[in-house]
């Protein structure tokens, strides 16, 4: 997703970069081929190529690593019409296999690694930062406003959203994870969706019918659905190479759209794995009732919506225009359409989840709430929890071996049904602060209780976060919200009036946090329409912060996400409660843990900002904040005990 949120560039760069220098090789290796579109070396005429599947301790072995190969376009077509042409759209989709499968009965099974990123990248247009926050009873700003009556200008860093996909060739594998594991066995594939690079159709972001197009993908890998060797016309073609088993990962909006197609529960489909995945889209540009005032799924729509003959494709833009709502910010129809975690029941198959315990692009929340859904409903799941941000282990270089390791066996136990440990062991493995990989039986962690701490007085310097309960007089203490700071300084401020600080005393021994904190808290504002930011932070022995993870609320969706109350009238006293993101962190001995009370967090998207500097007052003697604590308060007690 959008790396202007705090994604990870770098990692990107890495990673595209490792798959573009094996495409430039691939190429000149080649020889032009003649069946449905393929590129297929010339070894593949040889009798010697017959390699089959090879299994040592459950992995797949690499047997095909001598093999050539084979690069294939099909267009699968589907049952949609979403560009109005009178024809059925058809998904673009490259597929690699080794040679051994051309000259034999060979069947193997298939890894879909879906994209709407294949295509080159568009120009794109956001929102201006000028837009004020929605206020209810506020002339001229009413629900009936159409996408028209907004500003948009040009986002020129959108360009970073093409993330650990696209290339400099025209063919669009092999992706990283191609190079590790098509080499054991397992096809790859890479269906464009809707709208995008080669496929026909017009995107809609996340909603019914780009899920239906690469669902169509693993229709038509069972022999449900016809793919064609053109884009348009050609002949049919059947995927007589496979067993029909898929598999289906990726990162980031790939992933996101193996969430949407487990959702549907198609038959065929055995397993996927989400990597820094949305598995509900409200929760990436939306936040109880907050809107981007910058990103939103309107110019998401334009980035990727790369199909020749864009304009057919107008209509469904003013659709998400229109559904998105950047008037309220409140969840509606539209975005429960895009919100996976609902159907999870529908999910029929393994789950290996991998996200960044520090992803400030795709928060964590996707990941815990879905792993929440997967344990309510009883499916099987694994997750791989790592310390660094919008990226994997593999495009990280930590822990890559271990983490290639596990998608090997994941895969064959799934895909080639060939009996494994990796359902026997624990399901999760947090990487910690010092590198070393814990297994766990569950996450948050099995000894995780709430613990409530309450707020001491001297919020502006540094108040206290504390196990007793507030005694004496009520203590009201108050901010002004300044847009125009970043969190960081904030937090590290030595006083300020315009945020609130609330920290333990330095703790005696290690406290693991492990789950959603959860600020509990009363605040009054002087204006109708205000935000509300909480940091959860580190602060070291030196007093250097380190914001460990955030939170944000809107106050007038308070009593429901849906729907929109104004606060009115100034002064009066709400009751508000909301997550930060999910976490798990050691608080070091030495270290004090803190909660920052903030307004408007400018990073986030860049929230619409309310009309005016608005004073937050906030009551300590009624506000609290709730930390999953491995060991619960005889944890926090120990720690706080000298």
């Amino acid at each position: 997703m959008s790396a202007t949120r705090d994604g990870n560039g770098d990692e990107e760069s890495q990673t595209r970069g490792r798959g573009t220098t094996r495409r430039r090789v691939l190429q000149t290796a080649v020889a032009a081929g003649a069946i449905a579109g393929a590129t297929i070396p010339a070894a593949a005429d040889a009798d010697s190529i017959d390699a089959e599947p090879t299994f040592e301790d459950g992995r797949a072995q690499p047997v095909f690593a001598d093999d050539d190969v084979i690069r294939e376009d099909y267009w699968v077509e589907t049952s949609l019409d979403t560009d109005g042409t009178g024809e059925p759209d058809r998904v673009h989709v490259e597929i690699a296999r080794p040679a051994s499968t051309v000259n034999t009965a060979l069947q193997l099974p298939v890894v879909i690694q879906p994209s709407p990123y294949y295509g080159p990248d568009q120009p794109a247009w956001g929102y201006s930062p000028n837009e004020e926050l929605y206020e209810p009873d506020k002339p001229g700003r009413d629900l009936d406003g159409g996408p028209e009556d907004r500003s948009r200008e040009v986002y020129d860093d959108y360009s970073d959203l093409a993330e650990f996909t696209g290339g400099e060739t025209p063919q669009i594998g092999p992706s990283a994870f191609e190079d590790e594991l098509l080499q054991c066995g397992f096809i790859w594939a890479y269906p464009a969706s809707i709208g995008t690079e080669q496929s026909t159709g017009c995107p809609d972001v996340g909603g019914d019918t780009e899920i239906e197009g690469i669902r169509t993908v693993v229709d038509w890998l069972n022999g449900r659905a016809d793919a064609y060797d053109a884009r348009e016309g050609g002949q049919t073609v059947e995927a007589d190479w496979t067993t029909g088993s898929a598999g289906m990962m990726g990162i980031s909006y790939n992933g996101t759209l193996a969430n949407g197609v487990a959702s549907t529960g198609v038959d065929g489909l055995e397993a996927i794995v989400p990597i820094v995945a949305i598995s509900n889209w409200y929760d990436y540009y939306r936040a109880n009732g907050h809107v981007a005032s910058s990103l939103d799924m309107g110019g998401l729509f334009d980035y990727i919506m790369s199909r020749e003959n864009g304009e057919l494709c107008e209509p469904a833009r003013d659709l998400v225009e229109s559904g998105q709502d950047r008037t309220t910010g409140n969840y509606n129809d539209w975005w429960h359409e895009r919100n996976y975690l609902p159907d999870v029941e529908n999910v029929d198959c393994g789950v290996l989840i991998c996200h960044g315990l520090y992803d400030f692009n795709v928060e964590t929340s996707n990941a815990s709430k879905l792993v929440d859904q997967l344990r309510e409903h009883d499916k099987p799941y694994r997750m791989w929890l790592h310390q660094g941000g919008h990226s994997d282990p593999l495009s990280r270089g930590v822990d890559e071996d271990a983490w290639v390791d596990l998608l090997n066996r994941w895969y064959t136990y799934w895909l080639f049904d060939v009996e494994n440990d990796v359902m026997d062991e624990p399901p999760i493995t947090v990487e910690r602060e010092d590198g070393s990989l814990a297994a766990e039986a569950d996450w948050p962690h099995p000894d995780t209780e709430h613990v409530d701490l309450s707020f001491a007085p001297g919020g502006q310097t540094q108040g206290g976060l504390t196990l007793e309960s507030p005694t004496g007089p009520p203590v009201t203490e108050s901010l002004v919200d300044d847009p125009d700071i970043f969190i960081e300084t904030h937090a590290n401020a030595d006083e300020s009036d315009n945020r609130l600080v609330y920290t333990t005393e330095p703790l005696s021994e290690d406290v693991r946090l492990s789950g959603t904190v959860i600020p509990d808290l009363t605040l009054s504002f002087d204006e109708p329409a205000a935000n509300v930011t909480a940091l959860l932070v580190e602060y070291d022995a030196a007093g250097e912060a380190e914001i460990v993870n955030r939170g944000w609320m809107n106050p007038q969706n308070r009593k429901s996400v849906s729907e929109t109350f104004a606060l009115h009238p100034p002064g009066r006293p709400y009751h508000v409660e909301f997550n930060l993101q999910a976490a798990d962190r050691v608080f070091d001995a030495g270290s004090r843990l803190g909660i920052v009370l903030l307004s408007t967090d400018p990073g986030h998207g860049m929230l619409q900002p309310p009309e005016t500097r608005v004073e937050i007052s906030l009551d300590l003697s009624k506000s609290t904040v709730r930390l999953p604590i491995v060991g619960g308060e005889d944890a926090v007690s120990a720690a706080l005990s000298e």
